[in-house]
């Protein structure tokens, strides 16, 4: 049954309609904030990679000729975006959060058909100022969607918790469906809500869980239509699953992001290296779903030499999926942060670190109902359990923040009844779990500085692109001082200080990257021109031969080399 509190069903229109305007001001200020940033108009990474694909759809090129790599949702959505308003990333960060600003809604209702009225007050009004969501509504990823689509899921399954049947149950298999086309493991909710819908106690238990599998097959059929045209097989998602699986579990992995080859890690690069290396352990040609189960047999193979190892990387993925760290991807929530005062702001409270310790006063508070919140309960933990399986990024823990706001509304609210009712021996226990969960989410187990330098090392590289030397070498300072044990950034910070004409400066950087990695891509040749620019020629010949040994191909060191060596003679 549906549990409410009394005067549930009063006309709360208002309370939601104050949700949404507070939730998309804050939005549109802090577009308003970062509009001259120079991320919001030049896309990195994935995003310009999915921004490239939407344009395509958008186009009229509707199929593309492989089988799905990455997730197809988001790159479609803004196909259809780019359709009616053409291609204007910015606006499309508008719809975004617009998108989001209702999702907090979704939240709210959710909340108050699980909790009660206040409960889902409080919930939508954390969504509409959880700092981590305002920022990825104003960034082109995919993040906004997976949150609109949990938020839409946990309001249907809250609907329908007397029966799932209809409309309805078709509803819930079609939004589960479509997270996982944008979400892949989200896959993991669908059996979930098979079970949960099959054990329902009302009638025709089999008739409602094939509603429910027939919505989901309705955006699942074209996909699977297109992966087996385009030679991938029988593949519900994409192919990529086998690569993700090894780079999150291979020996050595730390539950982040580390691309198959070094300095190889934007869009354009992991398919490719992907084939490259599965082809060239096997010796011949793969289809894409031969790529995938290579590379999961190489993680399984890791995982089998060591088990106890991977359990413990398992353990450790466990804790960064709940720490408040947002593990940056291409772009970073905490570069971000600096050129938004409100970000800043909200980002002091309404941060992961303080909505699971609330949560989990929540469900301490709700204890006595956990048999009928069994649902949510379950679609938390699973979306939890699938992000470890892989690796963590800030933006694949997202969706399970509505999961979170719903019990840390419920958390807030019960907590005030209850303190109001003078039934301080729950509010204490309460409260010790949260003390005892924030101490948990907050304790520093990621190195912060480090991965922050490396976003900075991202953004000056979009400035140096641009021609914004000054500013990209004050990043790439900032960065190698933060992190100078990464030869990417003294990379980086080299190649700024090269184009400048501050030849003799760059060369100690070129040297600590070869020094740390002395197979890094280019170091030799970049360091071989500075040194020849500071007419220090035999140097500077010995690292183009290095240059040339490691690409017989570079027709640029062959040419230095030549020259250099008829110039010394």
């Amino acid at each position: 049954m549906i549990i409410q509190h009394p005067r549930v069903e009063r006309d709360h229109r208002g309370g939601w309609i104050l949700i949404f305007t507070v939730a998309l001001c804050v939005r549109l200020v802090y577009l308003y904030e970062i509009r001259d940033f120079i991320l919001f108009d030049h896309l990195i990474g994935d995003a310009a990679g999915y921004d490239a694909w939407g344009q395509r759809i958008a186009g009229g090129q509707w199929r593309p000729a492989e089988p799905f790599y990455q997730a197809p949702l988001y790159p479609y959505f803004m196909g259809c975006a780019y359709r009616l308003i053409g291609h204007r990333p910015d606006w499309l960060r508008v719809i975004q959060c617009v998108m989001g600003s209702a999702s907090c809604i979704m939240v709210g209702v959710a909340a108050r058909h699980w909790f009660g009225f206040r409960a889902g007050c409080v919930a939508g009004m954390v969504a509409a100022l959880y700092s981590p969501a305002i920022y990825f509504d104003g960034i082109v990823q995919k993040a906004t969607l997976t949150f609109a689509l949990m938020s839409a899921l946990l309001l249907l399954v809250s609907r329908t918790s007397a029966r799932c049947a209809g409309w309805h149950g078709a509803g819930v298999g079609v939004v589960a469906a479509l997270l996982a086309l944008i979400r892949e493991n989200a896959l993991i909710l669908l059996p979930i809500l098979l079970i949960w819908t099959f054990v329902r106690p009302a009638a025709g238990r089999w008739k409602r869980v094939g509603t429910v599998a027939c919505g989901a097959a309705i955006p699942f059929a074209p996909v699977v239509a297109h992966n087996v045209a385009a030679g991938g097989g029988w593949t519900l998602t994409t192919v990529q699953m086998g690569p993700n699986f090894y780079m999150g579990n291979h020996r050595g992995a730390d539950g982040r992001y580390h691309a198959l080859v070094p300095g190889r890690e934007t869009y354009e690069y992991e398919r490719i290296d992907a084939i490259r290396l599965a082809e060239g352990a096997v010796g011949r040609s793969l289809a894409p779903d031969e790529v995938s189960g290579y590379w999961f047999d190489r993680a399984l193979d890791d995982i089998r030499a060591e088990p106890a190892a991977w359990l413990g990387l398992m353990w450790r993925k466990w804790w960064l999926v709940w720490n408040r760290y947002e593990n940056p991807d291409t772009e970073s929530y905490y570069v971000y942060r600096e050129q938004s005062a409100l970000l800043r702001g909200l980002g002091c409270i309404f941060h992961f670190g303080t909505m699971v310790p609330f949560a989990a006063a929540g469900a301490v508070m709700t204890w006595h109902r956990r048999r009928e919140l069994a649902l949510p309960y379950a679609i938390g933990l699973a979306i939890a359990a699938a992000i470890s399986v892989f690796y963590v990024f800030g933006r694949y823990r997202h969706p399970l923040a509505p999961v979170v706001m719903l019990f840390a509304g419920a958390g807030l609210a019960e907590m005030w009844i209850a303190v109001a009712g003078r039934s301080f021996r729950r509010v204490a226990y309460a409260v010790a779990a949260g003390l005892a969960v924030a101490a948990i989410v907050n304790w520093p187990i990621n190195p912060e500085r480090e991965l922050n330098a490396g976003m900075l090392g991202n953004l000056g590289a979009v400035l140096a692109a641009n021609g914004r030397l000054d500013d990209a070498m004050d990043c790439f300072e900032r960065a190698v001082e933060d992190h100078p044990d990464a030869p990417r950034l003294r990379q980086f910070l080299a190649d700024a200080m090269s184009l400048s004409g501050r030849y003799r400066e760059a060369i100690p950087h070129y040297r600590a990257a070869l020094r740390l990695d002395p197979d890094w891509p280019i170091a030799d040749f970049n360091l071989a021109f500075a040194l020849e620019q500071c007419d220090l020629r035999q140097p500077a010949l010995d690292h183009y031969r290095r240059a040339l040994e490691r690409n017989p191909a570079d027709s640029a060191a062959q040419e230095a080399v030549n020259r250099l060596t008829r110039d010394t003679r």
